[in-house]
């Protein structure tokens, strides 16, 4: 044991020895390498973005501060990368004003804590908006002092149509429809309204989302998914694969006719997403004013509900046809929402909005049916129904809620229903029509758009109007088509985007059959969570004056944290 000691005592010694070498080569002092510089974003697609590039002598925490150039105290947007992402590689930077310069500051951290500035501010000039009325909106914005805002930014997807009689006969059917659709933007603004960051795409812009890995994912008119980074760069993209615009270069097909309206980013990474089937119903309308109408057959779309990875492969599917009545119609079955996307079809069930739910099943809102309803996700089977209870046959008319109160209190043609944290149902109503084939449908004059919300009790099947966003003496406004809505979690606020409004001033005069000449603006409201509600913050988009009957809508808003990672 004695021969022992000696070697051990070496060891110890050795160790003891070589613990100062260690920690002198884990204090080396922090230095740039390479300075910081700045690179506007190449890709044109978003121009209000950056790439930050240095190299340090070892990992860092990095710090990226943009200032107002001309007021150094006022900071813009701060970001944060951990050791995770390589300065070398290149940091997304974030938070520009449109038209405005800057002065970036950068600071970098190492795992023991010691910081650095880099020796020199950066300077940026972000550049301005377009100016042209075509390809970008008036945005006003604003501040009701009454109440808490919820922090953070707005993102939303401006929508240009033209409504110049003379413009849309002098086009054409088919140029102005690739005006209309050829577009796509996504714009994100501060409370204040400046425009901090917008992409530009060459379509439509439906649902979007922000994925969990820090990208968003948008879908297309024309049934493309796209996920893109926050420079704009396309990583991923998803097509229908029987669409009639045929394959999509470098894209994963989905088994499905049409991809569309609605998208959501499930736990397991696996998209849920709205599609489609036409089928031939023998003996069907050819009117939906007109009960004695001869009848004919006819090509019906009715909806479908896709579950696929992320390579493309469908794993789960619901189809409206095996579940609800296609002889249950609404107004909305003539309006030539499939024909515009090259279908000869008629649009029955016009679903438009989807929601994974906590308990596994899935919440589709059925537009033209004026209904929500709840699909249990393993077996396919209809839980409850809610909305307008006319027309239903027998075996359905046992899945409709009741509705507890009036029944002026039900929705017609609503949009993006959730289920909120509280287990209440809301839903964007946009009021229209207020019946079915074959009554007089009320005119938009009559109307008035709003949102609604409802408590549920599933086990009783019943349904009860417990808030709304009506304010007494607030002018009403239509909304012809879409809107969304969000329950902001810091505040309980909620956030509405309106649609297609149509032109307030010529309300009295408009029709449900003319509405593609009323010239469209669009809103988004934060209200208060009170009853009555109160008006916390607004944006309007608009369009200046022009000859071609231009203006803006929107599909969908939503208020986020964060702009990037």
């Amino acid at each position: 044991m004695n021969l022992m000691k000696p070697s051990l005592v070496a060891v110890l010694l050795l160790s003891l020895l070589s613990m100062p070498l260690f920690a002198a080569a884990t204090t080396l002092p922090l230095q740039f390498v390479t300075p910081p510089s700045l690179e506007a974003n190449p890709n044109p697609a978003a121009p209000l973005a950056a790439v930050l590039r240095f190299k340090a002598n070892q990992a860092v925490h990095t710090r990226i501060e943009i200032l107002n150039a001309q007021s150094p105290d006022q900071i813009f947007n701060v970001q944060d990368y951990d050791e995770a992402h390589s300065p070398e590689q290149g940091l997304v930077v974030l938070g520009f004003h449109a038209g405005t310069q800057h002065r970036i500051r950068v600071s970098i951290r190492n795992a023991q804590g010691m910081t650095l500035n880099a020796p020199q501010h950066l300077e940026f000039a972000a550049p301005a908006l377009p100016s042209e009325a075509e390809a970008f909106p008036l945005i006003d914005v604003k501040r009701f002092a009454n109440a808490p805002m919820e922090s953070g930014m707005t993102i939303f997807n401006p929508r240009r149509r033209i409504a110049a009689k003379k413009v849309r006969k002098a086009w054409g059917a088919e140029k102005v429809q690739a005006f209309n659709q050829n577009f796509g933007l996504l714009t994100v603004v501060d409370t204040a309204g400046n425009v901090v960051w917008y992409y530009a795409g060459d379509a439509r812009i439906s649902d979007f989302e922000l994925l969990r890995n820090g990208h968003l994912l948008y879908l297309t008119h024309d049934s493309r998914v796209v996920e893109i980074d926050w420079l704009g760069n396309i990583q991923h993209q998803w097509y229908a694969q029987h669409r009639l615009q045929g394959a999509v270069d470098g894209a994963a097909p989905v088994d499905a006719l049409t991809l569309h309206h609605d998208i959501d980013e499930l736990p397991n990474g696996h998209f849920l997403v709205l599609s489609s089937e036409q089928r031939n119903i023998k003996d069907y309308y050819t009117s939906s004013l007109n009960a004695d109408a001869p009848r004919q057959d006819q090509t019906v779309m009715g909806d479908v509900v896709l579950e696929f990875d992320r390579n493309g492969t469908v794993v789960w599917r619901w189809n409206a046809f095996e579940h609800l009545d296609v002889y249950r119609v609404g107004y909305g079955l003539f309006n030539g929402y499939w024909t515009m996307r090259g279908f000869s079809a008629l649009d029955w069930t016009h679903a438009n909005g989807i929601m994974p739910l906590d308990d596994g099943n899935v919440l589709v809102n059925f537009c033209f049916q004026n209904t929500v309803g709840k699909i249990d996700k393993t077996s396919g089977e209809l839980l409850w129904l809610a909305g307008d209870p006319s027309g239903w046959k027998p075996g359905l008319q046992a899945k409709l809620m009741t509705m507890q109160g009036d029944e002026d209190d039900w929705f017609w043609f609503q949009h993006a229903p959730m289920i909120t944290p509280q287990s209440t149902l809301l839903v964007f109503d946009n009021a229209n029509i207020k019946t079915r084939p074959f009554n007089p449908p009320v005119p938009p004059a009559q109307n008035s758009s709003r949102v609604m919300e409802y408590a549920l009790d599933e086990s009783a099947r019943t349904i009860k109007k417990i808030w709304s966003s009506e304010i007494p003496g607030d002018p009403a406004v239509v909304s012809y088509s879409m809107g969304s809505t969000q329950v902001l979690p810091d505040t309980g606020n909620i956030l509405a985007g309106y649609g297609f409004l149509l032109d307030s001033a010529s309300l009295a005069q408009q029709e449900w059959t003319n509405i593609s000449l009323s010239n469209a603006w669009t809103r988004v409201r934060e209200y208060t969570h009170d009853t009555p509600a109160q008006v916390v913050w607004e944006l309007t988009l608009s369009a200046p004056k022009n000859d071609l009957g231009l203006g803006w809508s929107l599909f969908g808003t939503k208020r986020i944290k964060h702009l990037g990672q």
